[in-house]
């Protein structure tokens, strides 16, 4: 099918709005055409550094709009469900940040909602277009890590305590704290790449800011496939280190950082394939110090691939299915925590 230009309006007027503009302009077969936000300074001040970019408060004018295909969602957390639901009634094609919404049953009311409609969902989570992590999942599927024994992932990353002085950190709008904002691209990395997760028994605690939320939380996590692991996650270690996650086996270990391959240590791997797969990509932003600098360049790739989804007919590689399972692991060890006792997955009540 030829290609043809798609019209995309960013509802949300935030920092990660900025980024999904960056994305779609260097998009060929893209247009961003509008912006929606419910505070008129946000959407105005928007419009003008997009050079007039026709801009509303009110979400249905946005999506009567004919010029209109695809509505980006990037308001807080704890908002996506209803917004995705009046766009996709109105026959949008969706993109949702990450994590889709704050609670199993909100995520599976988008799910519903793209369904019944008859439209594209996408979840964000760039790290699954990077280069490195699609060359490690390669390798652990096709068993050249040998037996999976551990998968953990650690992401000790700084926020300040004027970070949380809105909705961040929030059990409403934010869904909790460095788990379910800074830690789920991560997490979603780890089951994406270990596989369904089984067990978890977890602990949260909020030990260096004020706020609703844990900013630092811990986890032990068991696979179906027989591996354990570890999550750590954490907004309160200044200054900040890259999140990294750990893939080890009895013939290998592959570590990526923020996505990236730096450690590829295969018993049947050559030099050569050694240093080509850890130079496949340079180092992009420092979000684990500065919520403002996360790089464009993984989002536009995703973009692509629902404008692609949405022009050839076909699913986007993150359906909004595969966007809730980390959803569901994190949801699990809030649950943990609280209750003190081990959860299995799946989760059996979705309002979880």
């Amino acid at each position: 099918m030829a290609s043809r230009t798609l019209g995309i309006a960013l509802i949300g007027a935030g920092n990660i709005a900025r980024t999904h503009a960056a994305a779609i302009a260097e998009i060929h077969n893209a247009r961003l055409v509008a912006i929606c936000d419910s505070v008129e300074s946000a959407c105005r001040a928007f419009s003008q550094q997009m050079g007039g970019l026709a801009w509303t408060t009110d979400v249905h004018e946005l999506v009567a709009r004919s010029d209109v295909d695809i509505v980006s969602i990037c308001t807080p957390s704890g908002t996506h469900a209803d917004l995705a639901v009046v766009a996709a009634r109105a026959g949008k094609h969706l993109i949702v940040e990450k994590p889709l919404d704050v609670t199993l049953r909100q995520a599976d009311r988008i799910i519903a909602a793209a369904r019944k409609h008859n439209v594209k969902l996408t979840g964000i989570f760039p790290n699954r277009f990077r280069a490195g992590a699609n060359k490690a999942k390669e390798a652990i599927e096709h068993g050249r890590l040998g037996t999976l024994v551990l998968a953990d992932v650690y992401v000790k990353w700084y926020r300040s305590q004027e970070y949380y002085s809105g909705w961040h950190g929030t059990w409403a709008l934010d869904g909790g704290g460095a788990l379910i904002n800074q830690a789920i691209h991560t997490v979603d990395l780890l089951q994406w790449l270990a596989g369904p997760v089984s067990t978890v028994f977890g602990h949260i605690a909020t030990l260096g800011h004020v706020m609703e939320a844990e900013d630092t939380a811990s986890a032990v996590l068991t696979f179906r496939q027989g591996a354990a692991g570890v999550i750590q996650a954490a907004t309160s270690c200044w200054p900040g280190d890259p999140a990294r996650a750990e893939f080890r086996g009895t013939k290998g270990t592959i570590v990526l950082e923020d996505g990236r391959v730096t450690v590829w240590k295969l018993a049947d791997a050559t030099a050569e394939e050694e240093e080509m797969i850890t130079s496949l990509e340079a180092r992009d932003g420092q979000s684990y110090a500065d919520p403002v600098a996360i790089a464009h360049i993984s989002h536009r790739l995703q973009i692509e691939d629902m404008i692609d989804a949405i022009v050839n007919d076909r699913e986007p590689r993150v359906t909004g299915t595969e966007a809730r399972k980390a959803i569901e692991v994190i949801r699990a060890i809030y649950l943990s925590a609280k209750d003190g006792e081990l959860v299995g997955l799946p989760l059996l009540d979705p309002a979880a």
